[in-house]
């Protein structure tokens, strides 16, 4: 099953679902409905379906009209996405909602909006400029604006801790997170400044200013639209999303620091091949080979040789994460395992390369 082309091509709209939970939660009556089907019943699928064992659809650019399907499905969500969490709102300000029911919007649209974050992540590698647009959009809406520039800066440099985006072994996920916020907020100011600098061009131009300016005036536009309701939604999802975001990579990079000199590779970000995971987050879990190729589209990406592996799916373990004691009881001695192993075979290959050298 999970080793089917076709069934994967089917699989990849599963993310619309994502979003559709808040009208669906409002239409069954089942406020929690979200957080119970993506960290509950995904996780249980995951584990029946297994892992995703097809291969990358490389051969499909023959079919333009696959190539379109997959192509406009990351823009699908994104305009579905941003219906909803307009729709939300509304809702919130039109009816009265208890303090349970309105934290059970929230959160569900705050989980979508987390997936809108890895959907943005596609989109902004693309050379379209109107995907690039969607994905400044979308991070806006999140106010998580300066991650089309962090993004690419991580890239750059991938498994230093210095500059962000890799927990260094025993930091927690709370830690973490904001200090990674902050410290993307830093990079990209630098990153811009000097762009700015060459470019000779007015302070105006600065993307971190553009993109958060656009998310702070649809804030305005929602509290003047929907008042105070409206406006506590708007927030909320915005922070939970940017949370969650911040525990995948949290839990994409943990521990896994590049040496100096060190050329990075598939060692330097877990991995866990799910198939639902994959389909709905348009093949996160292969970041690995992210890593190596960013501009390969998310359906030519594939698992690779060397990277480490997690115990569980992205889901499972976002959950496990929130808890560090349980965090570093379960992933420490298996990071150990892993630099052990991987010391020892770059050690060989070291010893392999000085006897071909002396041949």
């Amino acid at each position: 099953m999970t080793r089917s082309a076709t069934l994967k091509l089917a699989g990849y709209s599963l993310c619309l679902i994502i979003p559709l939970l808040a009208p669906s939660s409002i239409a069954l009556r089942l406020p929690w409905l979200a957080p119970v089907v993506v960290f509950g019943v995904l996780p249980v699928l995951g584990l029946i379906i297994g892992e995703d064992r097809s291969l990358p659809l490389i051969g499909l650019r023959r079919s333009r009209m696959l190539v379109d399907y997959l192509e406009i499905l990351p823009r699908i969500y994104g305009l579905l996405w941003i219906g909803i969490l307009t729709w939300a709102a509304v809702y919130a300000a039109r009816f009265y909602l208890s303090l349970d029911q309105f934290a059970a919007l929230t959160l569900t649209v705050g989980i979508a909006s987390a997936v809108a974050l890895c959907t943005a992540h596609e989109l902004m590698h693309r050379r379209s400029v109107v995907d690039v647009l969607l994905a400044r959009v979308m991070t806006a809406l999140c106010f998580y604006s300066h991650m089309s520039v962090e993004h690419m800066h991580h890239h750059a440099n991938i498994g230093d801790p210095i500059v962000g985006a890799t927990a260094v072994r025993g930091m927690s996920v709370y830690r973490f997170a904001f200090q990674d916020y902050l410290q993307g907020l830093n990079n990209v100011w630098v990153v811009e400044t000097a762009r700015l600098r060459r470019s000779r061009q007015g302070w105006w131009h600065n993307h971190l200013l553009q993109d958060y300016a656009m998310g702070l005036a649809l804030a305005a536009t929602f509290y003047r639209l929907l008042g105070v309701a409206g406006l506590i939604l708007f927030i909320g999802q915005a922070v939970f999303a940017v949370f969650v975001f911040e525990v995948i990579t949290y839990v994409h990079h943990y521990g896994l620091v590049r040496k100096e000199d060190e050329e990075a590779g598939p060692e330097h970000a877990w991995a866990h091949h799910c198939w639902i995971t994959n389909c709905v987050t348009f093949n996160n879990t292969f970041h690995s080979d992210h890593h190596l190729r960013p501009r390969t589209p998310y359906y030519e990406l594939h698992a690779m040789y060397g990277a480490p592996h997690l115990p569980a799916s992205y889901f499972t373990m976002f959950c496990v994460a929130l808890v560090p004691k349980l965090w570093f009881a379960l992933m420490d001695a298996r990071l150990e395992a892993f630099i052990q192993a991987r010391d020892v075979a770059n050690g060989e290959l070291s010893e392999l390369g000085q006897a071909q050298r002396c041949r």
